[in-house]
């Protein structure tokens, strides 16, 4: 209509008008209107009492209709204001919970007893009964379980945390094709009713989520996937081999390591080695006698300098600037294009054909490494049948650290010139622009880096100057600076696992927020008194730092890399109550006023899921989950729990006793109250994945199993008293009274990852 008075579009267009037009049709045409009375009161009553569904998802998946899912739905948004007389009422501005909460720090994500649970979009329909990737109302639906939190306390509503949806290369969401979202993704009975493509699918998840109170953040990357539509329309943010040239020069070098070996062999046999080599480096080897590989590997060990040589020579600004306009030629010309017109991912329509032409010429991005590579990868040979390139990588000391490298099939964005460690501003500039339309596009309210583990150690900085393929510190202090400055409220969250210690590098330098943490790679050794230790190394940082500046570490329950072969530590591993009691002592915690520290979890975590986010991070498929409803009602408990609790949201604990048994006890109190909790556990869990070493002195993982503590007993201070026990009752924790005339608390026997919850009082 406005379109049509006054003969222009509207610039931003009022979003709630589109949202009201598209849920008013998804309620018809589910029939919202034909939910049973009966139905209707139990999820008003369900709604009305937590602020959610509490349900797991696999549970919301067996029960749930669409038309169930929209109407309660509804509760969530009247909860966070967005409705009246029951229509969406938003502004533009204000569609992120944050942004109506006049939030204006990034300490929101930093809360204790705040959640965010990774999700994959892909993976939320029943993988229990089918693959098909999970569509917009399975999205709904896991919108609609999804916990609150308390605003009172100042804890938000559990963060999404979404994974990259879009359309993915070599089964890996981590190597995206394209900036696009994912056409497995697109639902085509809600395109014909409602017009909305798969873009604005995610995007209307996106928002209805913001609506309902919950945050949104997103996984970034400092790559892109091989041959991605962003490469090809802009061929200068990546480095670029031509694999053709190298070989032309690495045939001939051949020849003159042949003759230096004369004398050394006998001469049939370098001839018969040497062609034999050039065929590898074309990708056509076969099986080698031990005689022959001998001599092979002599001529190996003097082409590897070369090779070396070549490659940095290519990978230097001027060749990669005539490299650059080749191929600006070839993608121009497959595209029918004027030469020199800039191009955008649109523009790449024919993207399977400019690859495909680029491999014939021998046209290749460079790879990223492996973790602890420097340096250019270095062209070594073509794999077997030519299909692509191979390459080895060097660590800071030149040694070969390829068996490492899993990183090839990335193609990291061109931000330094290696030869003399200078940045290269068109490609970052690039870079965050890009980052930046992300955000807009979506309105996401954070993001995490992926891939930023070790760039300020040695493997990535020497004195300070850039030297792998990693984003610089530079780099990434300009995009969170940047969206920072846009956003005020934006946060950002660092894959960075406490090496090394290099807090001051990624808060101060880098303007991260949250850090990953080491939960993930040290599962059985964060025991209570670590977590402690843990609080405590960071209240120590953030001493001196004031609101809205403090750092905070991630308490990672569980997340993507926890299935992974090389980590190999997940909460399913613990059994069921060892998971549960992993939970429970990251939840009960607490690091005070100086630490405060938000959980990290898995979609499925809530149900025992123990493996499962692996797989959908690789195939858009859904995910298989366990119905462990009993579990789950005791983690959502643990959760609602805390988030009622200001002694442990805004207190901290204190180990009393930390045995190597598996007993221990601890306080949790927030001065000057004087009430506080006491903990008595095993923290030991029925069952463990520990690293032993045999009497070869080698290392070997296997699985443990613990024992149960008997008649453990713990001394109060002589000022408290126990006056209440909490237990879990239905769907919650429940205090019961409890008489203990002395000030000494004894658990006759406490069950491998068993634990007791106290309410102690002054005198």
């Amino acid at each position: 209509m406005l379109e049509f008075l006054f003969g222009k579009k509207v610039k931003n267009p009022p979003k709630d008008v589109r949202l009201n037009e598209v849920y008013k049709k998804l309620q018809k045409h589910f029939e919202v209107e034909n939910i049973p009375d009966e139905r209707k009161a139990f999820l008003r009553k369900t709604m009305k009492q937590y602020g959610y569904l509490n349900y797991p998802y696999i549970k919301a998946l067996e029960e749930l209709t669409p038309a169930e899912i929209l109407y309660a739905l509804m509760f969530k948004f009247e909860d966070n204001g967005v409705i009246e007389n029951g229509k969406f009422k938003v502004n533009n501005k204000n569609i992120s919970a944050l942004a109506r909460n006049k939030i204006t720090t990034s300490d929101w994500i930093k809360k204790e007893g705040h959640d965010i649970k990774l999700i994959n979009l892909a993976g939320l329909k029943d993988g229990n009964k089918t693959k098909e990737p999970g569509k917009f109302i399975d999205w709904l639906r896991q919108l609609l379980i999804l916990p609150t939190g308390n605003l009172d306390s100042n804890i938000f509503n559990t963060t999404i945390y979404l994974i990259p949806f879009h359309p993915r290369e070599f089964g890996c969401a981590y190597l995206p094709k394209s900036s696009e979202v994912s056409e497995n993704l697109f639902d085509k009975e809600i395109f014909e009713l409602t017009g909305m493509d798969a873009k604005e699918q995610v995007q209307t998840f996106i928002m209805l989520a913001q609506l309902a109170g919950h945050p949104v953040i997103y996984d970034i990357l400092p790559q892109t996937g091989r041959f991605s539509k962003a490469v090809l329309a802009n061929p200068e943010i990546a480095r670029w081999y031509d694999v053709n040239d190298l070989i032309e020069k690495l045939t001939v070098k051949v020849d003159h390591v042949a003759e230096e070996l004369e004398g050394m062999y006998d001469n049939d046999d370098i001839e018969v080695v040497k062609n034999l080599y050039k065929q590898n480096i074309n990708g056509s080897l076969g099986d080698l006698s031990a005689h022959y590989q001998n001599i092979y590997n002599d001529f190996d060990g003097h082409m590897n300098h070369y090779k070396i040589e070549l490659s940095n020579r290519m990978l230097n600004k001027s060749s990669q600037i005539k490299i650059h306009k080749t191929i600006r030629e070839i993608v121009s010309e497959t595209l029918d294009v004027k030469q020199g017109r800039q191009l955008e991912e649109n523009d790449i329509t024919k993207q399977i054909d400019i690859i495909q032409k680029l491999i014939e010429k021998g046209l290749w991005p460079a790879p990223g490494g492996a973790w602890c590579s420097s340096g250019v990868p270095v062209f070594d040979k073509m794999s077997e049948g030519r299909d692509y390139p191979v390459f080895k990588h060097y660590n800071y000391l030149g040694e070969d650290v390829s068996c490492f490298a899993n990183l090839d099939c990335q193609t990291p964005y061109y931000f330094v010139y290696l030869e003399n460690g200078t940045y290269n501003t068109p490609v970052i500039d690039y870079f965050v622009n890009y980052m930046e339309k992300l955000q807009s596009d979506y309105n996401f309210d954070g993001y995490r880096v992926d891939h930023i583990d070790h760039i300020v150690d040695e493997y990535s900085e020497k004195s300070g100057v850039p030297i792998s393929y990693r984003a610089p510190r530079y780099v990434l202090n300009k995009l969170n600076t940047t969206l920072k400055k846009k956003i005020p409220y934006f946060c950002t969250l660092a894959e960075y696992m406490l090496w090394d210690n290099y807090l001051k590098e990624y808060h101060q330098d880098m303007n991260f927020d949250l850090l990953w943490g080491n939960d993930i790679v040290s599962q059985c050794s964060k025991t209570p008194q670590t977590i402690v230790d843990d609080n405590s190394n960071l209240t120590n940082y953030n001493v001196n730092y004031k609101a809205g500046e403090k750092l905070s570490i991630l308490k990672t329950y569980n997340n993507q890399d926890g299935e992974f072969r090389a980590i190999d530590q997940y909460p399913g591993q613990l059994g069921e109550k060892g998971a549960l009691f992993k939970w429970f002592k990251y939840k009960f915690l607490p690091g005070g006023k100086f630490a405060q520290r938000p959980v990290l979890y898995v979609d499925g975590d809530e149900s025992f899921t123990k493996r499962g986010i692996e797989s959908v991070i690789g195939d858009e498929i859904s995910m298989a989950r366990e119905n462990h409803y009993e579990f789950y009602k005791q983690f959502d408990a643990i959760d609602r729990f805390v988030k009622s609790q200001n002694i442990i949201t805004e207190g901290e604990a204190q180990i009393i006793t930390e045995e190597n048994d598996g007993f221990c006890a601890w306080l949790i109190a927030r001065e000057p109250l004087k009430q506080a909790f006491l903990i008595l556990a095993n923290y030991k869990c029925p069952t463990e994945k520990v690293t032993l070493i045999d009497s070869n002195g080698e290392s070997y993982s296997d699985i443990i199993e613990s024992d149960p503590v008997q008649n453990k007993s713990v001394h109060l201070p002589v000022d408290f008293k126990v006056v209440t026990e909490y237990k879990f009752e239905d769907y919650s924790i429940k205090k019961q009274p409890v008489q203990i005339n002395e000030n000494i608390v004894t658990a006759e026997r406490l069950e491998p990852g068993e634990f007791k919850i106290y309410g102690i009082e002054k005198l």
